[in-house]
């Protein structure tokens, strides 16, 4: 089984629920260095999905280029829609769901994220959209750039504004650019994060439920979410569930556990759930009994995003689906 493990290196504000659009501080990023030993340890090879406050920090230029090269990682983009220039007022609660952004300036927003990676010389191909916030839209432009690998579909969820993620398959599949929770012949590999369902069936059941009873979503979401799933998310629950859920995946026959957290979280009071230095080390610990648990159970294999794009198979050809903005239409222009 291959092991994917990605951390949203980003700007502190996430569990405030509020973001400086212009000078988000970013000192929980040298928090990364508490992962040396553990990562090195067991081989961990991981994808830092980098927001663009974070990535036009030159002092952190360094610093993230040191831990590419000792940790074998990979340096990919993260986008923060809601303070990734340009920032415009837009008729709709913060954050606005991406769907409902105008396609030129989603554009423009991805043109910043990347070009704030050129003073590192990296062209970054994996991505991650903020808050999941993924459908056609970024699609699209993800398709017409050099991103080659997503990660930013979590099934069995439902984000605010949607597009909802909850028939979406566990494992990686190539995208159809039209309805991103089935295959389709994208060239681009959608790899969600590994969240199980207690029955295989389960998304494709509450997709039905949702097209008889449209405006169930909000109730469909929180029993999908609390009742009908097992995240294999190190942040979001514990050691027994993350063996329980790993270890249900690979009897399903599934090919890839893929594991995120934020660097925000490694760094105390930046998070409701790690609060104290004390948290941030019972976390290292959970992750370190984790790694030796898939290592001796599973014989994983670690690998970055990219790495798995350049290895997996092909996209097969897909029929298109419908339309799945949240915005009441399908939008023609910019």
């Amino acid at each position: 089984m291959k092991l994917i493990v990605t951390i949203d290196v980003e700007e502190e504000g996430l569990f405030q629920g509020k973001y400086d659009p212009f000078e988000a501080p970013t000192t929980n990023v040298s928090a990364l260095e508490l992962l040396d030993h553990l990562f090195l340890k067991w081989n961990i090879r991981p994808t830092l999905l980098v927001t663009y406050q974070v990535a036009k920090q030159t002092r952190f230029h360094e610093f993230l280029l040191s831990l590419s090269e000792r940790w074998g990682a990979e340096i990919g983009a993260h986008l923060h829609h809601w303070n990734t220039p340009p920032i415009r007022p837009l008729p709709f609660p913060d954050p606005v769901p991406s769907e409902c952004i105008p396609a030129q300036l989603l554009r423009e927003k991805l043109d910043s994220l990347l070009e704030a990676f050129l003073p590192l010389r990296i062209t970054p191909r994996s991505f991650r959209m903020g808050r999941f916030s993924f459908g056609p839209k970024i699609c699209a432009l993800l398709e017409d750039s050099p991103i080659v690998v997503d990660s930013s579909v979590a099934p069995l969820r439902i984000q605010y504004g949607g597009p909802d993620h909850l028939a979406a398959p566990i494992d990686p599949y190539f995208l159809n650019p039209e309805d991103v929770v089935f295959p389709g012949d994208s060239q681009l590999l959608e790899v969600p994060i590994t969240i199980v369902p207690i029955h295989p069936r389960i998304g494709r059941i509450f997709r039905k439920m949702q097209l008889m009873r449209p405006k169930t979503d909000k109730i469909l979401g929180w029993i999908a979410s609390r009742l009908c799933s097992l995240p294999v998310q190190p942040v979001w629950t514990g050691i027994e569930r993350l063996k329980i859920a790993s270890a249900l995946h690979m009897r399903r026959g599934g090919e890839v556990l893929t594991l995120f957290f934020h660097s925000s979280e490694l760094a105390a009071g930046q998070s409701p759930v790690h609060s104290t230095p004390d948290d941030i080390r019972l976390f290292v610990k959970k992750l370190d009994n984790f790694f030796r648990w898939l290592n001796s159970r599973m014989m994983v294999e670690c690998q970055t995003l990219y790495e798995l794009r350049e290895t997996w198979l092909s996209p097969i050809t897909a029929p298109r689906m419908r339309d799945q903005s949240p915005c009441g239409q399908k939008e023609t222009g910019s």
